[in-house]
């Protein structure tokens, strides 16, 4: 019954294609010598892969669907505050490099001892660990380093009971030191072997949010693998670092001795400290804008 229907159906499809004219037809273009057993099983081929066509689609559309929801609920801070080793390479040397760099904070930045005493003797070892690393890092990202040695013991104790009211773990820059890039695309380099070489606990990013005095650099704390104590890491862009021991600190001792008389008098400023005070601002911040344009247009 079936092979008679099967003859049937094709005996009916020869006699439309002969009354077919070649203009609207497409069965007139067909071979005549068709098999009705082929013809009915690559039908049915065709309709098993559309069905498994459309079986898959709707698979990936759920898929999809799936995988959005769950993306919801990711933010683009938290999806790249992973551990460090797998920031690594993530920034382009460039200026939106830069920018895409976010700031950072450990929940608690302590360091490892709380006398003061053995905290500052470990520092000195760790300054020495700290140079070691800046300068090979350096080296390797056609930068250099600019040290002022470990932290005075007189304004290391000062800062301890004024601004830290007294605990002796949180000062974080007893051990530090500064990279100066020649460009962004150096110290991209210089930032992502800082990566490599110790573990940050800290970065504020002020190029992104400058200083009120226009002053930009990338704020870097970590902690030296060797001796455990925490340091300070300063990465600098060169026109920022000659302006910032050049004539913006000329400027800022300026500002601090005006600063010193009046708190020494106990009285308030007057309008001409004041407006010195301004104009060494406004020259500043001038002179960091300047500096800044530099690196825009490059």
């Amino acid at each position: 019954m079936n092979k008679l229907f099967q003859t049937l159906f094709v005996l009916f499809a020869m006699s439309s294609q002969g009354n077919a004219t070649p203009s609207n037809s497409i069965a007139s273009k067909a071979p005549q010598n068709l098999n009705a057993n082929k013809l009915l099983t690559s039908n049915s081929s065709n309709r098993r892969n559309n069905h498994a066509e459309s079986v898959y689609s709707n698979q990936t559309q759920q898929h999809n669907e799936s995988v959005d929801k769950r993306l919801e609920h990711i933010s683009v801070d938290n999806l790249f505050n992973f551990p460090q080793t797998l920031r690594n390479n993530f920034y382009s040397k460039n200026l939106a490099g830069l920018y895409f760099i976010s700031d950072f904070q450990s929940e608690q930045i302590r360091q490892p001892y709380n006398e003061f005493s053995v905290l500052y003797k470990k520092a000195i070892a760790g300054q020495h660990e700290l140079q070691n690393i800046s300068e090979r890092i350096a080296t390797e990202s056609n930068a250099y380093t600019l040290s002022s040695g470990v932290k005075d013991k007189k304004r290391a104790i000062n800062k301890i009971n004024n601004a830290l009211d007294g605990n002796i773990e949180q000062i974080t820059d007893l051990a530090r030191t500064s990279i100066v890039a020649h460009d962004i695309a150096a110290l991209m380099t210089a930032f992502e072997l800082i990566e490599q070489e110790m573990q940050i606990v800290r970065i504020k990013n002020r190029f992104k949010t400058p200083n009120d005095s226009g002053y930009r650099d990338l704020s870097l704390l970590v902690r030296l693998p060797e001796k455990g104590v925490i340091a300070e890491v300063q990465l600098h862009l060169e026109a920022f670092s000659i302006v910032k021991n050049g004539k913006e600190h000329h400027n800022y001792e300026q500002i601090q001795q005006i600063q010193r008389l009046q708190e020494s008098e106990k009285r308030d400023l007057s309008e001409i400290e004041l407006a010195s005070i301004y104009k060494l601002r406004t020259e500043s911040k001038s002179l960091y804008q300047q500096a800044w344009n530099q690196y825009l247009s490059a």
